[in-house]
């Protein structure tokens, strides 16, 4: 059985190291468990509270000494459903331009139980996927759109929620933080940088390839069988 604190407790060392081998220095993330439900915890910079989370200073060589730009990254996590490995229950992760507002450019939502998967067998709360990304900016060509289709209250950009490969194949931190510097949204990184982007990537895909086999594994049995690997179910059933 995973146990919650400890558990959450290095995935924030995870993230502190990211963070501080890419973009910034000297932020530590911390777990803040919900006094209200003891299978929940949060894990954002310390100092954060979920109201009011510290924003990550964007510090790299290339930016002057004060930021100019910063990161908020904040989780939700609990154990999943087999109470052996920790999962996230919801996540943001985004690009801002005032650190008193706020108010971001981009963000990356994650929302466990709010979206529909295919394989849901109960909708989520939204039809929309519970993995989406949210531009803050003005677009007429969508504006366009929604006249065409008679929509008497138009929407901005940042109302549309723009799906990014569902729970299992959403981007991570890793993805964000990389996504930014090449589309020159920050202008560098940490030196060493794409070892660390590198290797945290590679263990959220083993992660994540490890639930997606938990939750189809004649499927992945299939494959490995395609291969020429031997398989045998549970207790040696046929």
């Amino acid at each position: 059985m995973a146990e919650l604190v400890p558990e959450a407790e290095e995935f924030a060392g995870i993230l502190t190291r990211v963070v501080n081998g890419t973009v910034t220095s000297n932020v530590s993330f911390v777990v803040t468990p919900l006094a209200e439900n003891p299978d929940l915890a949060w894990v954002f910079p310390e100092g954060s509270t979920p109201a009011a989370p510290i924003l990550i200073p964007v510090t790299c060589p290339a930016h002057d000494a004060e930021p100019l730009l910063w990161i908020n990254a904040t989780f939700q996590v609990r154990p999943d459903e087999s109470e052996e490995h920790l999962a996230v229950q919801q996540s943001v992760f985004s690009l801002v331009v005032d650190e008193r507002t706020k108010r971001p450019v981009i963000r990356l939502e994650y929302e466990r139980g709010a979206g529909t998967e295919p394989d849901d067998e109960v909708p989520g709360g939204h039809r929309r996927s519970a993995a989406h990304v949210q531009i803050h900016g003005a677009s007429e060509e969508l504006a366009y759109v929604q006249g065409i289709n008679r929509q008497s209250k138009l929407r901005g950009l940042e109302h549309f929620h723009i799906p990014v490969g569902g729970r299992r194949c959403r981007p991570s931190v890793e993805d964000f933080i990389e996504f930014l510097h090449a589309e020159r949204l920050i202008p560098a990184l940490n030196t060493g940088w794409r070892d660390v982007v590198r290797e945290h990537r590679a263990r959220w895909l083993a992660i994540q390839l490890k639930a997606a086999v938990r939750d189809d594994p004649e499927t992945a049995a299939e494959q490995l069988m395609a291969m020429g690997y031997s398989t045998q179910p549970p207790g040696g059933q046929s």
